[in-house]
């Protein structure tokens, strides 16, 4: 199966394991003068970061995802765990190759980066 980032599927998965999205407990402690003063707000999804890896990836999907993050706009994302994600694309990067025996251009070591916003209900 292939992945979903708005209305573009992706032509290639990514190649590294993703970070399994699960709620994160969010809380702060404070030194005071006598102990501490602990506060917690629960678990949430919305916040988290998640970086897809590709060791390669052809131009022609590199190109589409730079334009969904020129967009600056929320998009759903579908990563296939049996939940779908409202998330913005906070960074893409990744080094630009040529196979000058084949006239192919690739991307090597791309990385993107999501957060997500909120679980889509």
């Amino acid at each position: 199966m292939a992945m979903q980032l708005g209305s573009y599927t992706f032509t290639q998965n990514p190649c590294e394991p993703m970070p399994v999205i699960t709620e994160e407990r969010r809380a702060e402690s404070i030194k005071t003068l006598g102990g501490v003063a602990f506060f917690s707000w629960g678990t949430f999804i919305a916040g988290q970061e998640v970086p897809l890896n590709w060791t390669s990836m052809p131009t022609a999907q590199y190109t589409q995802l730079l334009s969904l993050l020129n967009a600056d706009v929320q998009l759903v994302w579908d990563p296939e765990n049996g939940s779908t994600y409202n998330v913005e694309i906070l960074s893409l990067s990744g080094d630009y190759h040529l196979d000058a025996s084949a006239g192919a251009a690739y991307r090597k070591n791309v990385i993107m980066t999501l957060l997500i916003i909120s679980e889509v209900a």
